[in-house]
């Protein structure tokens, strides 16, 4: 890969909920980079009212990344675009990072979607045929149950509002259905930090760095001299970060949005990767 390598997850482009006007938008990201990761729901495949356009949003994605003299493209799958690529993760720094969606670290997917939970048993009759430990500890066996279980029947439902008067309250209030919802969404934001940082020691303890999104809370959390990195996304009510990847160091950077253009804000955070023998197993 070309350095700098820059990481993007979560545009969600043609969700209705997406905050990206146009792609073309996306410019100032892709300036001077030389590989750009995206890690996972890029755009929205799933649901048939919306896949083609996701389909040409992402071929305007691709051509842009041309003409920014972006090297080389790299698209992860996630749990919205499950048919985007074969690839589910990438080990950068030789396997000190890893870079992955995140969904994989929930064994239902989405923990905190009213879609997910009438699948709970569907989802569980997939891992039952899996051995547990594999499953716990072996990062090719959970990425493959996890896409087993992105493909069954989901409706992405429609709880984002853009159009009119009060859309953002109204969207609230769609994502606040059921009463129980709003309580998941806040018990994954508190835990993500402890359960992301498990996952990496689980899966790959030889990895200094984690970077991920699906939960669209984006943080930089460190712990037992690992760190784990959430970059948002497009979506929610949550801001969307970057990260560049150059010289053995990780910038965390803020992404500024405005109505014509979306471009990098100030360092967030600067995380070192050591070499792979100093790196507490």
């Amino acid at each position: 890969m070309k350095s700098p390598i820059r990481v993007f997850s979560d545009l969600h482009l043609a969700h209705p909920g997406c905050r990206i006007e146009s792609v073309e938008h996306l410019a100032p990201l892709f300036e001077g980079a030389g590989t750009v990761i995206f890690n996972g729901d890029t755009c929205e495949q799933r649901r048939e009212d919306w896949a083609d356009e996701g389909k040409a949003k992402l071929e305007a994605l691709r051509e842009l990344l041309e003409r920014c003299g972006v090297e080389e493209s790299i698209f992860l799958r996630g749990n919205h675009d499950p048919f985007i690529s074969d690839t589910d993760h990438l080990e950068l720094a030789e396997g000190r990072v890893l870079v992955t969606h995140g969904d994989a670290i929930f064994p239902h997917i989405s923990p905190w979607s009213a879609k997910i939970w009438p699948l709970i048993p569907e989802i569980e009759s997939i891992r039952a045929e899996y051995d547990s430990e594999k499953l716990a500890t072996d990062l090719e066996t959970v990425l493959e149950c996890t896409h087993r279980c992105r493909n069954l029947n989901q409706d992405s439902g429609d709880e984002f509002d853009t159009t009119g008067p009060l859309a953002k309250l109204r969207s609230l209030l769609r994502i606040a259905w059921p009463p129980r919802r709003p309580f998941k969404i806040l018990h994954t934001w508190a835990t993500i930090p402890r359960d992301a940082h498990d996952f990496l020691a689980r899966v790959r303890p030889s990895a200094q760095v984690m970077l991920f999104g699906h939960t669209h809370f984006p943080g930089t959390w460190k712990r037992d001299d690992r760190t784990a990195v959430n970059t948002g996304g497009f979506m929610s009510l949550m801001p969307a970060r970057g990260v560049e990847i150059s010289g053995g160091e990780i910038e965390v950077f803020a992404i500024e949005e405005s109505d014509r253009s979306v471009h990098r804000g100030k360092i967030l955070n600067r995380i070192e990767i050591p070499p792979s023998e100093a790196i507490a197993r």
